[in-house]
């Protein structure tokens, strides 16, 4: 009995968790490249129901399944830049994490990526935010950081110190401008 008690827990706690996740967004297509993704060259996209490319981020692996024009393709994550899922947004690929495009910039990608959160906590999604440079390699978003990936710019160190006075401000959006201050300061 007392088996049986344990066994039926842990298939109420199963269902409960899956009953809260919410379903995986689908991916239209995929960026190969910065380049491609600067310049909206969606690769693997095809708009009949028959298309579908599947992540596996529940139980990570290195390749993406992808069933495109009646056949079924495996690519290594590490060609992939980003993909795009159907409601617009963008994710980076880096390892078996993703991290959302907020951004199209050459010159520096921001980027945000969901921490997870304890139900103690509350609702309130906390997110953590990244740059890349035009190198690519992706950092966390602090002054010291853009100020060290940015060292052959003029004035931007001096900029940076007397427009931000903490790292969280380094993400301030400037609607006159349509851009992230940040960006607006390395034009």
């Amino acid at each position: 009995m007392k088996r049986f008690k344990s066994i039926a827990g842990l298939c109420l706690l199963m269902m409960s968790i899956s009953i809260q996740l919410p379903a995986q967004k689908k991916i239209t297509g995929i960026y190969s490249s910065l380049n491609d993704y600067l310049n909206n060259q969606l690769r693997y996209h095809d708009n009949s129901a028959n298309a579908s490319i599947k992540l596996y981020t529940l139980a990570p692996k290195s390749y993406v399944t992808i069933r495109y024009k009646d056949s079924i393709l495996q690519l290594n994550k590490s060609n992939i830049f980003a993909y795009r899922l159907t409601n617009g947004e963008v994710y980076r690929v880096i390892g078996n994490h993703s991290y959302q495009v907020l951004n199209n910039n050459p010159q520096l990608l921001l980027y945000k990526r969901k921490i997870p959160a304890s139900p103690k906590e509350g609702p309130a999604d906390q997110f953590k935010y990244y740059f890349s440079a035009a190198n690519g390699q992706l950092q966390a978003l602090t002054a010291w950081n853009v100020k060290q990936a940015f060292r052959d710019h003029p004035t931007l160190a001096d900029q940076v110190d007397a427009q931000f006075k903490r790292d969280a401000e380094l993400m301030n959006y400037d609607s006159f401008h349509q851009m992230y201050k940040l960006e607006w300061l390395l034009k």
